[in-house]
């Protein structure tokens, strides 16, 4: 911020332009249009989730249970969004000073709701891992320990950032900053490779339908993954490019709302699956033992009933 001192013309004073050289396109800019970003997202969050309460409503409680409390974060979350902006655009839309006070409580409190959700996500993740890869601990532990270092960091960021004078002073946090994006581009990258590995390995080579299947798990899997990957990606570079003004926070708002939409779409395309998965004979032929990643030597398909069925169609849930 650049002085502007007071002039005189004509005898009168003519007081200093308070907001003088102030950048606002990086700071509040950035943060407006990353609100309103998020606000977009929080309306399809809203819209897949009554899209799921209505769709699958003989869904096992534990699942309903988690749908719903990842709709009240991702609220909370938008409430938390909203008065970061009312309190830069309408509380202190006088006060350019105080883009070097404070960092505003909800700012700092919306870190830990979107590491929250992250781990949450991504633990649903690594439990699908767990059973397509046949129980295998290492590829499991991988990704919840990277999972858990986003979610320590993220928890460590949000401490940290209520005892920060001045929001123009985030250089303690920088480091942070850098790993929790590492980790969350890493975890989800993690994610779809390993999934589409396993997918790919149920593949019957026979069944057009089936593979059909397959192919769409496959790229579902890929879209989770990939915008939650791409957008932390961009906010670890626009840190380390520019990390004096609030463009990568702008990145961060999305995050946590991206994996949340991104997970309910996979939940509710179920149903255009099992359509696909509906043969005239009322089953689908695929191997048992290419499921979870086991490899068989019987070169006959075996025949799957409606409930077996479901343990691909469900592979990301």
């Amino acid at each position: 911020m650049s002085s502007n001192p007071s002039s005189t013309s004509g005898g009168v004073i003519i007081p200093a332009d308070p907001f003088a050289g102030m950048a606002w396109d990086n700071t509040v800019g950035a943060l407006l249009i990353g609100g309103l970003v998020g606000g977009v997202l929080f309306g399809l969050t809203c819209m897949q989730s009554y899209m799921y309460f209505s769709k699958y409503k003989d869904d096992r409680l534990l699942l309903r249970f988690f749908v719903a409390v990842l709709w009240l974060l991702d609220a909370v979350d938008f409430a938390f969004n909203s008065h970061t902006l009312y309190f830069f655009l309408v509380t202190n839309y006088t006060n350019p000073m105080a883009l070097s006070g404070k960092v505003p409580w909800s700012l700092s409190s919306h870190v830990l709701i979107t590491t929250v959700v992250d781990f949450m996500i991504r633990a649903m993740f690594a439990r699908k891992i767990f059973q397509l890869s046949n129980h295998n601990y290492l590829l499991t532990g991988s990704l919840l320990a990277t999972s858990t270092l986003d979610l320590v960091v993220g928890i460590i960021i949000t401490v940290r950032a209520f005892a920060i004078s001045s929001i123009q002073n985030l250089e303690p946090l920088h480091n942070l900053f850098y790993v929790d994006f590492a980790a969350g581009t890493g975890s989800d990258l993690y994610v779809a490779v390993v999934l589409c590995y396993y997918l790919a390995r149920s593949r019957t080579g026979f069944n057009t339908r089936t593979d059909s299947i397959v192919n769409i798990l496959m790229l579902y899997t890929i879209n989770t993954g990939l915008l939650t990957a791409i957008d932390a990606a961009l906010g670890l570079i626009t840190a380390l490019v520019m990390p004096h003004n609030f463009v990568f926070v702008a990145f961060y708002l999305q995050l946590s709302k991206l994996y949340t939409n991104a997970y309910l779409a996979t939940l509710n395309n179920r149903e255009s699956l099992r359509e696909r998965s509906t043969e005239p004979s009322g089953f689908v032929s695929v191997h048992l033992s290419r499921i979870g990643g086991r490899t068989g030597s019987n070169p006959n398909p075996t025949p799957l009933d409606a409930k077996v069925r479901q343990c691909l169609i469900h592979s990301l849930v």
